[in-house]
């Protein structure tokens, strides 16, 4: 057996693996979860920089005042607002164990919600930094 036949059984092996829907929504939950909690520890150090001064808590704002942390924000409430449906999606699924059988439309209803929440939201909240507001 050749090294490229090794290769090709190996990638095959790997490629035939399918991640699931159920996968992808866990992963979406856990890693948004992760990112609020980090946004709010974050938040908490911030605010407590109240303490040393106006001086140094305005300088703390001034950071986060450009378009990079803005987007960052952006993405913050696009994970809030995901964490927030697909646990309202587990709820139902917890309640009411006939749902099981929409998981897959749910789970494309939360991901779309979530898009068509986020582009208004996303629009108001970058408005300050664009050109034509």
């Amino acid at each position: 057996m050749t090294v490229g036949s090794r290769l090709v059984r190996a990638q095959t092996r790997v490629l035939r693996y399918r991640v699931s829907w159920a996968q992808l929504a866990w992963f979406g939950h856990r890693l948004s979860g992760i990112g609020v909690l980090l946004y709010l520890f974050m938040h908490i150090v911030e605010t407590s920089l109240v303490t040393l001064g106006p001086d140094v808590y305005n300088t703390t704002l001034g950071f986060f005042d450009n378009p990079v942390i803005r987007a960052g924000e952006i993405l913050l409430m696009a994970a809030l607002v995901y964490h927030s449906l697909n646990g309202l999606k587990v709820i139902l699924l917890d309640f009411v164990p006939a749902a099981t059988a929409w998981y897959r439309p749910l789970t494309l209803g939360v991901i779309a919600a979530t898009v068509m929440a986020m582009v208004p939201l996303g629009v108001l909240m970058f408005a300050p930094f664009s050109p034509w507001w």
